[in-house]
This record gives C-alpha cells, structure tokens and sequence, in this order.
C-alpha cells in the first residue's frame, strides 16, 4: 500500500473518530481534507466502501432529519467486500438507516448481523457507539428496560474518556425517553436535565433542540399542555421536519380543542412524513387527522386498521394497545357495543404481549 492510501486509512479513522464525538468543525475539515485527496488518487475497493459509510454517518450526524429511503441507495449499489470490519459497518449503519425510517424488522435484523461481525480490532467507544444505537432502537420498538440497559452501559464505556460528552449527553436522553415509557415522570426530567447540562457547555444547539421536544413529550404525557406546548412550538419554529415533535405538538392543541392549530401541524406532519417515507409517523397523523375533524367514527374506524396493520407488521405493540383502546372508547361512547367490545378485546391482547415483552408503558 502506498503512503498515500496509508494517509486516507489513518484520515479515515480520524474522520470516525470525530463524527463518534459529535464534533461537527472538525469532521467537516476532515472530510474536505479526504474529499480533496480522493480526488487526485484513486482509491482501494475498501477505502471507497469506508468513505461511502462515513459519509452516510457524516449525514446522519449532520443533518440526521433529511435521511430518508433513498440515502442507503448508493453504498447498496456497490459491492459489498468480505473484510469483517466494513460487514459491521455496513450492518450498523444499514440498522441506523432502518431505524430512522421506522423500518424496524429490517433494522433488526441488520444490528444482529452487525454483532456478528464484531471484532478484537473494534475499540471500546466504537463498542459505546453501537450499544448507543441499539438502545435508540430498543427504545423506539417499546422495550424500554432493554434500551436503558443499552445505554447505560454505553454511558460507563464512554465517561472513562473525556472527549464524548455528546454521545454521553445522548445516552441520558434515550434513558430520559425510555422512563417516559415506564411512567417514571422524575427520573425522566433528571435525564433530560443532565442532558441539556452537557449539550449546553458543548453548544450543541440543534441537539439541545432535539432534547427540548422530548421535554416536550414528557410533558404531554403527563397532560401539562401548556407547558408541552411551549417547548414543542420553538422546536417546529427552528426544526422543520421533526416528525416527533410536530406530532406531539399537534396532539396537545387538539387536547386542548384547538383544532385550527393542530390541523396546521397534522398537514405539515403529513407531509414531513410522506418526504422521508416515515410509515409509522404518516399513521400516527392520519389517525389524528380524522380525530381533530370529528370523522364519523367508521372513517377513523379506517384509518386505525390500516394504522394497526403497520404496528403488528412491525411489532409496536404499544402503539396497537393505543389506538385499539382509543376507537373501543369511541364506539363505546357511541352505544356500539358490539364494535367496543372487539376493539376493547384486541387492546387488552396487545396489552398482555406487550407487557411479556417488557414494553409496556
């Protein structure tokens, strides 16, 4: 191997290093220092397989809401080399690509694969980083014993070291969400707090943003809507497609009755969802569309099976105990028992495989 291909491999390394810690400046100088050699020097099948990679990571780390179905389209394309370690990669990141479209039978399986081919080579904050990702996963799949396990050891891995303040900050916030999952309101702020502590000395304002909304959602849960509503609202004004935030925000106004408002963000919602082909978040607003209009109750009887076909499909147990409870009310309220005695049963089932999966919240 040439020097030069020598110097890509260790800038490479660098280049990861850094997206790892989140520290933006300097991947972006390592990545224009990459960009410019690679253009004058051809490159091994590896190294271009490691550049597509990282520059999928730089993405996600940089503008992590823009992902879509589309962004995973090139490294497919290429050939896959048999090295171990670009296997881990290319399973690891496919399992963060899954996971941020909500494709989650796919990003289960592509994590497994990943564990398979896990290394001596591969050092303990790489290890952190993974564990990390499991644990958003977990977290979003409803298994929230599961992912503060995760992250918790992440967070040990990672407080031996100085520089990873970010990816620690991180791992406080997918513990924050998974007590919002498991009702444990005050662990949740603690995690939220610790999390915005670390983001604020680092300046990490688009993160610190991200947090907020989940403040949000913790506040929504607990019903305090003025309050959800007020860190929600500044998210949606700085962040124009964060799904989660437009949802919770749009729930909180059509709890308080203000339908004007939460029609506004269902459509913009909508279309977010739509954009980065977000299958579980476009259910979530159709459902809530035809509630914030006061649809007749066969309509949003439509809405929430082709919803619960999606949940089942991809084990969001949760979500199937949600919405089948919410039309067993509707119909019950309504005089059709017959209807809310089915829905009421379907509820109670998802609620019990739920609760066997330890997700329940």
């Amino acid at each position: 191997m040439t020097n030069t291909n020598e110097g890509i491999n260790s800038l490479l390394k660098v280049w990861y290093e850094n997206i790892i810690r989140c520290n933006i400046n300097e991947a972006l100088q390592i990545k224009t220092e990459i960009n410019k050699r690679t253009n004058e020097n051809e490159l091994n099948l590896d190294q271009r397989f490691y550049l597509e990679l990282f520059n999928f990571r730089y993405q996600v780390l940089t503008d992590g809401l823009s992902i879509n179905k589309r962004s995973f389209d090139h490294i497919d394309s290429m050939n896959l080399p048999a090295s171990n370690s670009i296997q881990f990669y290319y399973h690891f990141f496919k399992g963060i690509h899954r996971t941020i479209l909500s494709d989650y039978n796919d990003a289960k399986i592509h994590f497994e694969q990943a564990e398979e081919f896990i290394t001596s080579d591969l050092n303990e904050l790489e290890k952190a980083e993974f564990m990390y990702r499991q644990g958003t996963y977990l977290y979003q799949t409803y298994q929230p014993l599961l992912a503060i396990e995760k992250v918790t050891e992440a967070k040990d891995i990672l407080l031996k070291h100085n520089e990873y303040n970010v990816l620690v900050a991180l791992c406080e916030n997918v513990y924050g969400l998974s007590c919002i999952d498991l009702r444990q309101y005050n662990l949740a702020e603690e995690s939220f707090d610790a999390a915005i502590d670390i983001l604020r000395r680092e300046s990490q304002e688009e993160l610190l943003l991200r947090v907020r909304s989940n403040i949000g959602w913790l506040y929504e849960n607990q019903n305090l809507l003025s309050s959800a509503i007020r860190h929600l609202s500044e998210v949606n004004s700085k962040i124009a497609n964060h799904v989660r935030a437009l949802f919770s925000e749009a729930e909180a106004h059509f709890k308080l009755g203000e339908t004007l408002r939460a029609e506004e963000l269902i459509n913009r919602g909508i279309n977010v969802s739509k954009e980065i082909d977000n299958k579980e978040y476009l259910h979530r607003f159709l459902i809530l569309e035809q509630m914030n209009k006061l649809s007749n109750t066969n309509e949003l009887e439509k809405v929430v099976i082709e919803g619960i076909q999606y949940f089942e499909q991809n084990n969001l147990l949760d979500a199937v105990y949600e919405y089948t409870e919410k039309l067993a009310i509707r119909f019950h309220e309504e005089n059709n028992y017959r209807k809310a005695s089915e829905y009421f049963y379907q509820s109670t089932v998802s609620q019990k495989k739920s609760m066997e999966k330890g997700a329940l919240k």
